[in-house]
C-alpha cells in the first residue's frame, strides 16, 4: 500500500486513525532500513524518534542493511567509489508522515492529506533551517499534544505550504545547504586524494 489508504470526501480522522497510523509508521521504521528516517533529519528525523522512542538511538549507527541495493541512496563523489545507503521508498515516506489519499470529485488525482508535512512541504515551510531548532520542537510538540487531544487533524499540501514562520528562514537554509555541500566536498576530495 503506498500510504495510509483511500478515504472519501468527507472523512474525519479519529484518535483512532492517528494509532493506526502509529502503527504503520512502527512497522517501517523498526525495519532495518527504516534507519534512513534517522538519517534523513529534519521531520523524518523527529517523527522516527517519537515513534521509536530510545530504541531510535542506535539504529542510525548500525549501517546499512542487507538489503541496501533494493531501494538505496547513492552519493557519488568527483572522485573515487559510490557509497550507497538505505532509503525510504516514497511510499514508505508517506506512511511515515500519515498520508491519506482522498478521494475527490472536483479533481482529477488524489488530494493527499496528512498528519505531518511531507519531505518537500517540510523543506519550504520556513521551520526547516537546516537543523532541528528549538522553535521546531516547540510546533512538533504542540502539533502533537493537538492531535492527541483530537483538535487537529491531516492538512492538505496546501494548507501545509502555510507553515512560513520565518520569510529569510529558506534563503538560510540555502545558504547553510550550499556552504555544507562545498565543506563536505572539499573533505572528500582531501580524504580520497
Amino acid at each position: 500500500m503506498d500510504c495510509l489508504g483511500w478515504r472519501l470526501q468527507g472523512f474525519r480522522p479519529t484518535e483512532w486513525d492517528y494509532r493506526v497510523y502509529e502503527e504503520r509508521a512502527y512497522d517501517i521504521l523498526v525495519s532495518p532500513r527504516g534507519r534512513a528516517a534517522i538519517l534523513h533529519g529534519g521531520l523524518l528525523w523527529r517523527l522516527a524518534l517519537e515513534i521509536l522512542g530510545s530504541d531510535a538511538i542506535g539504529r542510525a549507527v548500525q549501517g546499512p542493511s542487507e538489503g541496501v541495493f533494493e531501494y538505496t541512496e547513492v552519493v557519488k563523489p568527483r572522485h573515487g567509489p559510490a557509497y550507497y545507503d538505505d532509503a525510504l521508498t516514497p511510499e514508505e515516506i508517506d506512511i511515515v508522515c500519515g498520508t491519506y489519499k482522498i478521494a475527490d470529485s472536483g479533481h482529477k488525482t488524489p488530494v493527499y492529506w496528512s498528519w505531518w508535512p511531507r519531505p518537500a512541504q517540510w523543506k519550504s515551510s520556513g521551520l526547516n533551517m537546516g537543523y532541528w531548532t528549538k522553535f521546531d520542537e516547540e510546533w512538533f510538540q504542540e502539533r502533537l499534544a493537538s492531535i492527541r487531544r483530537g483538535t487537529s487533524t491531516p492538512m492538505t499540501a496546501s494548507l501545509w505550504k502555510a507553515l512560513r514562520f520565518h520569510k529569510g528562514s529558506i534563503r538560510i537554509r540555502y545558504a547553510v545547504d550550499n556552504e555544507s555541500t562545498k565543506f563536505l566536498s572539499d573533505v572528500l576530495l582531501r580524504a580520497l586524494a
